[in-house]
């Protein structure tokens, strides 16, 4: 019994110790290495709840550790460079997401800037232009692709992939494809149109609305002035535009 004893006290020590340093310890080798059966070493493993008796592991973050050492002297490692230059965009794809500095545009930028519309009417026709003119494009490449002998094929990506065999994938779309794909840029250009539409629509309605309440003041500013004998609103039933025209 003895011996039992200190085999399981050595294995539950070994146990504990490597899964503190944070190891996988095979409960099958480390049995056959103690010389006792392997469901023996499970059964004290279960019975006296090593895994209780293992100090808690600290969180690993995320990244080389502290000391780590991995990357010392590659090339892009931190630290083995200046980093890039002040304006550099070599990182960016498209111009979608850069952000714009007026001092750092070229004098043909500046220009395109300083001459976009600003007056709400103004920039919304602006945007109409643009709009009518992709939507063009667009029908334009639609009837292209609709034309298209059957089974044709265009080329979309290319990937390089380079290794002990280098390999290239190409990616290939079929008219039908592509021509869904420009149905749906459409759908949106055209949904655009529709609302700037509607806006500018709204803006004439608007200036009518303030035009008509400009002359109903004047038409009571004369009244009350009596400059001009003017009828009483309430006692006309002409709209104030047909009283101008007989006092004239």
């Amino acid at each position: 019994m003895a011996r039992r004893s200190a085999e399981r006290d050595t294995a539950r020590a070994e146990y504990i110790e490597r899964r503190s340093r944070g190891e996988e310890v095979n409960l099958a080798e480390l049995a056959d290495r103690l010389g006792v059966k392997r469901q023996t070493l499970r059964n004290w493993k279960s019975k006296y709840k090593w895994d209780e008796a293992v100090p808690p592991q600290p969180k690993r973050k995320r990244g080389g550790q502290p000391g780590n050492k991995n990357s010392k002297g590659k090339k892009n490692a931190a630290g083995s460079h200046s980093g890039a230059p002040t304006g550099n965009k070599n990182a960016e794809k498209d111009g979608a997401y850069s952000a714009v500095f007026l001092d750092m545009l070229t004098d043909q930028e500046r220009e395109i800037v300083e001459k976009t519309p600003l007056e709400v009417r103004a920039a919304l026709e602006h945007e109409m232009k643009i709009l009518k003119f992709r939507e063009h494009k667009i029908l334009e490449k639609i009837a292209e692709y609709e034309k298209a002998e059957e089974g044709a094929v265009y080329l979309s990506a290319m990937t390089e992939i380079r290794g002990k065999n280098d390999t290239t994938m190409r990616f290939s779309d079929s008219a039908f494809k592509r021509v869904q794909s420009l149905q749906e840029a459409l759908y949106k250009v055209q949904g655009r149109i529709a609302k700037i539409t509607d806006s500018l629509r709204g803006l004439d309605e608007s200036a009518a609305r303030l035009a008509m309440e400009r002359e109903r003041l004047d038409i009571l500013r004369m009244r009350a002035s009596g400059s001009v004998d003017v009828p009483s609103m309430e006692e006309s039933d002409d709209p104030p535009d047909k009283v101008l025209e007989d006092e004239q």
